[in-house]
């Protein structure tokens, strides 16, 4: 009789449920239990072909391609970087097909030293096997000389469509062939045709960008792409870009006509572009960006008033503004934001940021009212309320919040930050810690809060109404610029109103509140537990045994 474990595994839905619960977050089994997935693919045939093609969706590491090899092909050298020993042969291959085909997430990020070994190898596989990961839906490349990962542009391949959904290309420095040969290090081993390779990578766009879905290019002044329009004009379905390239009215005004756009990241642009963008799309006489879902922009308060206007689309739902200069403030360039009245619904995550204090002649002591926001009380399916007015002053009071609670109730994340200081004081929040008992009452999915608040309080919290269950949801807080009274009162009120509360800081408290605050959170037993368990599991990795083989 087969064992219910046999039957469970024999359901390929159940199955399927367990082994994304093994690779946990963000779906990928390098962030999750891989021994536990390893065990899976040992079993059997039937359990061991999903395991495996789990541990190997997502790549970072070059060198466990190259480990697919025979020993007797390749030697690996002192600074990370791998030599052929021998010609390659069509035999060498067969563990190589047993896995690469596999693979469906590539990230190269150089952020993590001696990870990126490998990509000197990648010109020479691509003369067997092309294309090296047939199966690649997304690609985060980051070339650069100095970590050797030009190699990795043979990943891409035009004829095939490869990758097929995303491609992201960073950059923090320029790449030339004669740069490349002062940049490596002598032990670097730097495969066959880097300079082809390198040239090839500055031909146009057009010429081996793929047909992807998503493009992201992150490339500053090191990279200059004078044929992106002709590169996005190659995109059959470009329906998500991101970029912080000044990308001028012809690049903007593409995009405003693309039927499925989703998603725009854009920089700062020149002067006038945003203005010109609209006389073009005026003389158009269509929608613009009809389908944008989340829009993300930086510029001035005139440049946002003019590109807020051009977004015909019914069903934004998230929304970045970030000012680049300081304007009077008041409720019409919000109320561009439900406008159809379509977005009263759909809008879901507001982000909104006003220029730091590196802004030249800012004037600090600017009273911004948060009454100016009054358009988004109608959207009230709003998930996500961030803004930040960094050293400006904000007027947000109890009122304000209570009127957030009324009209929010599917908030899950709330923050109000502003870090105004007058004559080298913090200015007293206008927000008292009880408040936040209404959030308690009307928020029941609200996961995370960051505010300053006046907890200075000075007898107990008695609830206005019969005491509900406290507000199971919310796990993280930062209550930043606060000053503190009681610490039992204070803590007795947040185990009361957050039960589950599991991260909790206090942060740049005011002068002579570090103590206060510090045994509220010694007094919120569930953070206690987690900066345990934090260090434990800390402990345990760093004595764990060695890496494991996915190959083995």
């Amino acid at each position: 009789m087969d064992s219910p474990a046999h039957m469970f595994i024999c359901i390929n839905e159940l199955y399927e449920q367990l082994l994304k619960h093994l690779a946990q977050g963000d779906g990928y089994a390098e962030s999750g239990d891989q021994n536990s997935i390893a065990k899976l693919a040992r079993v059997c045939k039937m359990t061991s072909e999903p395991a495996l093609d789990l541990l190997w969706t997502k790549l970072t590491r070059p060198s466990q391609i190259i480990d697919l090899l025979p020993e007797d092909a390749y030697e690996l050298l002192k600074a990370r970087s791998y030599n052929l020993k021998r010609p390659l042969v069509e035999l060498d291959f067969a563990v190589f097909d047993k896995y690469a085909p596999r693979v469906q997430f590539v990230d190269l990020d150089t952020s993590f030293t001696g990870r990126t070994g490998g990509c000197e190898l990648f010109s020479t596989l691509k003369t067997f096997r092309d294309p090296i990961f047939p199966r690649l839906l997304r690609f985060d490349w980051h070339p650069t000389a100095k970590f050797n990962t030009m190699g990795a542009f043979h990943l891409i391949s035009r004829t095939f469509n490869v990758p097929k959904e995303q491609f992201c290309l960073t950059m923090w420095g320029s790449v030339t062939a004669s740069s490349a040969m002062t940049q490596i290090s002598p032990d670097f081993a730097t495969g066959d045709g880097l300079v082809e390779t390198i040239d090839s990578f500055h031909e146009p766009l057009s010429s081996w960008l793929p047909d992807v879905q998503s493009l992201a290019i992150h490339t500053g002044n090191y990279l200059p792409i004078p044929d992106i329009l002709e590169g996005l004009r190659c995109l059959s379905d470009l329906q998500h870009f991101d970029s912080q390239l000044e990308l001028g009215t012809d690049i903007l005004s593409h995009l405003a006509g693309l039927p499925h756009l989703k998603t725009l990241h854009i920089g700062k642009e020149k002067e006038r572009t945003i203005a010109n963008l609209a006389e073009v799309l005026e003389e158009r006489h269509r929608p613009s960006f009809p389908s944008l879902q989340g829009v993300k922009f930086d510029g001035t308060y005139r440049e946002h008033s003019v590109f807020l206007r051009l977004i015909t689309s019914g069903s934004l739902e998230s929304v970045r503004m970030k000012l680049t200069d300081l304007h009077p403030l008041d409720a019409s360039i919000f109320s561009l934001l439900t406008t159809p009245p379509t977005r009263l619904s759909s809008l879901r995550h507001f982000t909104f940021h006003t220029p730091d204090i590196a802004v030249p002649d800012c004037p600090r002591h600017t009273l911004f009212a948060m009454t100016m926001f009054e358009p988004l009380l109608a959207c009230a399916n709003l998930e996500t309320f961030d803004i930040n007015f960094d050293a400006l002053k904000v007027e947000f009071g109890d009122a304000d919040l209570e009127r957030m609670a009324d009209a929010w109730p599917k908030l899950v994340s709330l923050k109000v930050f502003s870090r105004y200081t007058q004559q080298t004081e913090w200015a007293d929040p206008e927000v008292h810690l009880y408040t936040l008992w209404t959030l308690v009452e009307k928020c029941r999915h609200l996961w995370k809060i960051e505010m300053a608040v006046d907890a200075r309080v000075d007898g107990p919290f008695v609830p206005p109404h019969d005491v509900l269950s406290g507000l199971h949801t919310l796990e993280r807080m930062c209550l930043f610029l606060s000053p503190c009274g009681s610490p039992t009162y204070v803590a007795d009120f947040l185990n009361l109103a957050f039960p589950n509360l599991v991260e909790f800081h206090a942060g740049e408290p005011p002068e002579n509140y570090e103590q206060t605050w510090k045994e509220v959170r010694d007094a919120l037993p569930n953070v206690d537990r987690l900066g345990r368990a934090l260090r434990l599991a800390l402990s345990m990795q760093t004595s764990s045994s060695p890496e494991y083989d996915p190959t083995s």
